[in-house]
């Protein structure tokens, strides 16, 4: 009776491990499945009605939400309003420009504890230029192979030039002097409105002007030339994803998943530009002013340099050598509104997250 007792108390035991054991893996499984299903949480964006931000349109038929666990409310706002409505808490981030950021964060975050920041780069605007309609003796080109040519540079720079007062162009031509040792005050920069430039030029009141792709074109069009773009500059307008700070700290996972949704956005547009440009023209059509066609959301996408990944992002606008390097424009536009007494001192450039 004893060694029968024993062995069912025996089997007992067994079974009660078995249980245990049995249970343990059953929580372990809930757990990983719960994990897995879970959402990092939600996030506000504002975005403008451009093509390039049209891009953002993709995110839920390609099912990023689910992918990166985010919910994502796109807010279609004014360009000018982003800023103000992410640091007025109506969003959680929004795109805004690298060069107004650095201008005017100063004046925005004075006297609060929750600065605005910036947050992570996105992509450039390159497509702007200095055009001419006189020939390469009096205003010589300024190609890639032209800016290493400091005689040609000083020539281009000793010329009646016409930017707008405190426009990006402006500061490409004191970042352009500053590197090749022109004084800043012997510029003949003349403050003209972009539409206007390159009609003075033509009439000979200026000896260059610059211009969007719009009169680019026309410039083109009229027997006039471009002498010196964006691009070959490497000096160009960043748009990135601004937040108020305690927004970063609080919702840093929605943040960073948000980008890569970003990046895998543009990416899918650009692998097959003429099917996967679909949602974007769907938002536009329904949302922006202007009208694209195909063919007209492609040619307006050749002004910019859109980043197709985390990766590249890194290695054309953070990373100190890029194309595009953020610290490259960000140091050019701050000793130019410093020079200009925009600011009163220079404030650190902004780090970004780990993407």
């Amino acid at each position: 009776m004893d060694m029968e007792q024993n062995s069912f108390l025996a089997k007992v035991g067994v079974y009660k491990w078995i249980l245990i054991i049995a249970a343990a893996v059953i929580v372990v499984g809930i757990f990983f499945y719960l994990n897995n299903q879970s959402s990092n949480g939600s996030l506000r964006v504002g975005i403008s009605p451009y093509q390039d931000l049209a891009m953002t349109a993709a995110i839920e038929p390609l099912g990023l939400e689910e992918k990166y666990k985010t919910d994502i409310e796109l807010v279609t706002l004014p360009w000018e309003n982003i800023m103000e409505a992410v640091v007025g808490g109506g969003i959680d981030i929004g795109f805004a420009s690298y060069i107004e950021y650095l201008t005017k964060a100063d004046n925005i975050n004075a006297g609060t504890n929750d600065p605005l920041v910036y947050v992570y780069p996105a992509y450039v605007f390159k497509g702007g230029a200095f055009v001419t309609f006189r020939g390469e003796n009096e205003v010589p080109t300024l190609d890639a192979n032209g800016l290493q040519n400091r005689e040609k540079v000083a020539q281009f720079l000793s010329k009646r030039i016409g930017a707008q007062k405190s426009s990006m162009f402006d500061m490409m031509l004191y970042s352009l002097a500053a590197s090749n040792n022109v004084p800043a005050n012997s510029l003949k920069i003349v403050d003209t409105p972009l539409d206007q430039g390159f009609l003075a030029a033509e009439a000979g009141s200026l000896d260059a002007a610059s211009v969007g792709l719009t009169q680019l074109t026309e410039t083109l069009n009229r027997g006039g030339r471009s002498v010196f773009s964006m691009e070959d500059a490497g000096f160009a307008d960043i748009t990135g994803i601004v937040a108020r700070k305690s927004v970063v700290e609080s919702k840093k996972s929605e943040i960073k998943a948000f980008m890569k949704m970003w990046f895998d956005s543009v990416d899918y547009v650009y692998s097959d530009i003429d099917n996967n440009a679909r949602y974007s023209l769907e938002y536009l059509d329904e949302n922006a002013s202007t009208k694209y066609t195909l063919e007209g959301y492609k040619t307006a996408l050749t002004q910019e340099y859109l980043p197709r990944s985390v990766k590249e992002a890194e290695q054309e606008l953070i990373d100190e050598d890029g194309k595009f390097s953020y610290l490259r424009i960000g140091m050019a536009v701050q000793d130019y509104i410093l020079s200009n007494g925009i600011i009163e001192s220079k404030s650190p450039l902004p780090t970004f997250l780990d993407i």
